[in-house]
């Protein structure tokens, strides 16, 4: 946790952040990505959970400056929560997630299901995308109705736009006497990222994926008083002298194509690239 009250600012000067090197780090390819969503579609098909979320990385060479890809991603995605977070351990990582994990006012709560991706716009939301949108809509809502949260409103599933990429999110208002630590706890990871059943779906993803996902797909965010915002590390990147690596996933559920997985994913990387330049 860094402690500190937010100050409005102007972007940091290029030059301003010393990158490191990139050590070697291991990426699934197109064989092993796809390879993996067919073993996930198989325990699928024989009960052994409804969805798992497989992630994978990408290296993108490019001299564009930290601070300069941060200040593009402002300008480019005005709703999302757009970060550049530079620590001696952690490294220097930025993001732009559209997700909040939970928003608190006082005893208000809010948090959203997000999930379901497509590029096209004009192709209407197929069963499939509803159906993963639907299981953490139901996720989400069994574990605030069973750690009592009172005045519950689920809101019907809406698309939201994203760069060229367009998601389903239904918000999800809540009561609760409890702070923000307790329901970061038991939200945290949702089935957006992790899978249903949560035990079964982060094992078989354990033994799946190639590479580590360090802090993606963590949560990051502000507290301040009695009120704060958490947000689900998503479009992110860890940023290296002469590149970034890049984080993508996609949620698989019965009847997932392995390849459309593939495409993806490869989407969402494509979406990370924009304002990072050659």
């Amino acid at each position: 946790m860094v402690q500190g009250e937010p100050e409005r600012c102007d972007y940091p000067a290029p030059g301003t952040i010393k990158l490191t090197d990139r050590a070697s780090s291991e990426s699934a390819t197109e064989t092993e990505h796809v390879q993996a969503v067919r073993e996930a579609v198989v325990a699928i098909e024989g009960g052994a959970f409804d969805k798992a979320v497989l992630s994978r990385s990408e290296f993108w060479a490019t001299e564009r400056t930290p601070e300069s890809v941060f200040q593009a991603k402002c300008e480019a995605y005005p709703e999302a929560f757009v970060y550049l977070f530079n620590h001696p351990d952690a490294g220097v990582w930025i993001g732009a997630t559209p997700e909040v994990l939970l928003r608190q006012s006082s005893n208000q709560f809010e948090t959203v299901a997000l999930a379901g991706t497509k590029s096209d716009a004009s192709r209407p939301w197929s069963e499939k995308e509803r159906h993963e949108q639907a299981l953490v809509v139901d996720y989400i809502e069994q574990k605030l109705r069973s750690h009592s949260a009172t005045d519950l409103n689920v809101g019907a599933p809406e698309s939201i736009g994203y760069g060229q990429l367009e998601h389903l999110k239904s918000k999800m208002a809540f009561a609760s006497e409890f702070a923000a630590d307790f329901w970061l706890d038991v939200l945290h990871p949702t089935p957006a990222v992790g899978g249903v059943p949560k035990a079964e779906a982060l094992k078989f993803i354990a033994s799946h994926e190639k590479g580590e996902r360090k802090y993606y797909t963590g949560y990051l965010g502000l507290v301040q008083n009695e009120k704060a915002e958490f947000y689900v590390n998503l479009r992110c990147m860890q940023c290296f002298a002469g590149g970034y690596q890049l984080y993508a996933g996609g949620g698989i559920v019965m009847g997932s194509d392995p390849q459309n997985e593939w495409k993806e994913t490869q989407d969402k990387i494509n979406s990370i690239r924009t304002g990072l330049g050659g």
